[in-house]
């Protein structure tokens, strides 16, 4: 699979597009599968290694419930520990697809899975990527958000604010007491839902706008998210003591 010259020009003038497809029923099960292994053993090793972190409302005893693999909500840097999110993060037809928009050589930046349980899967508020990242040139970073559920606007799917990856770093602040950068002000348009089927993946500029709702669903709205980088880029925010990149490409 090769993106076509509309699917290009309709991510350069809104700075996202969605692919479906692009992973088999097969892949995704198995993707799922360990997942909800991960989550079972919530405190385990495996899932410390990966960073599994519950539902902020759920730890703060805001939700009215305990924690449980219900209301586990992400996990980070799961490609270098676990060999089916390895085999996506390095999938030559999933990278052809990120070199066409981003061009090579490429490395995996970070990865990282956003849950969303049933219920209590919270919001995650609007931001560019690159607002954390800092890489330059802009255009040098992509995210590639791979559903691995149905994802509906009931249940919290993407939403983007199209063409905003054209305004440029947006100044952004902390909101107290949460890793969270927003957009100052705060002042924006409506965003555009983005539904997506499992298996199909969102791609993303580095400074495009976008935002997800919470899940009062009863389904989860599980995904796993490559963000990837030119090779050659300038990446500000790595520490020298960071583990070196994983080159895909």
């Amino acid at each position: 699979m090769r993106l076509s010259a509309d699917q290009k020009r309709f991510y350069a003038e809104n700075g996202y597009l969605a692919v479906e497809g692009v992973f088999p029923p097969g892949h995704v099960a198995g993707l799922v599968q360990r997942f909800e292994e991960l989550c079972q053993d919530w405190q385990g090793e495996a899932a410390r290694r990966v960073g599994a972190m519950q539902e902020p409302e759920v730890v703060r005893g805001q939700a009215g419930v305990a924690t449980t693999d219900q209301t586990v909500r992400s996990m980070s840097r799961i490609a270098a520990h676990e060999p089916l999110f390895h085999a996506h993060a390095t999938d030559s037809g999933f990278v052809d697809l990120v070199a066409d928009l981003i061009g090579a050589p490429i490395s995996l930046y970070v990865d990282q899975a956003m849950l969303k349980p049933p219920h209590y899967g919270s919001e995650k508020p609007p931001h560019q990527d690159n607002a954390y990242f800092k890489i330059q040139p802009d255009d040098a970073v992509i995210t590639c958000w791979g559903a691995l559920d149905d994802a509906t606007v009931e249940n919290g799917c993407m939403h983007y604010f199209p063409g905003s990856h054209r305004w440029g770093v947006v100044e952004h602040e902390k909101i107290p007491d949460t890793p969270h950068l927003v957009p100052k002000g705060g002042d924006l348009k409506a965003a555009v839902a983005v539904p997506i089927r499992a298996g199909g993946v969102i791609f993303h500029h580095g400074l495009t706008l976008h935002t997800s709702p919470p899940n009062r669903s009863d389904r989860w709205r599980r995904a796993y998210i490559c963000h990837y980088v030119r090779s050659d880029a300038e990446m500000n925010a790595l520490r020298p003591d960071s583990p070196p990149l994983l080159k895909v490409r």
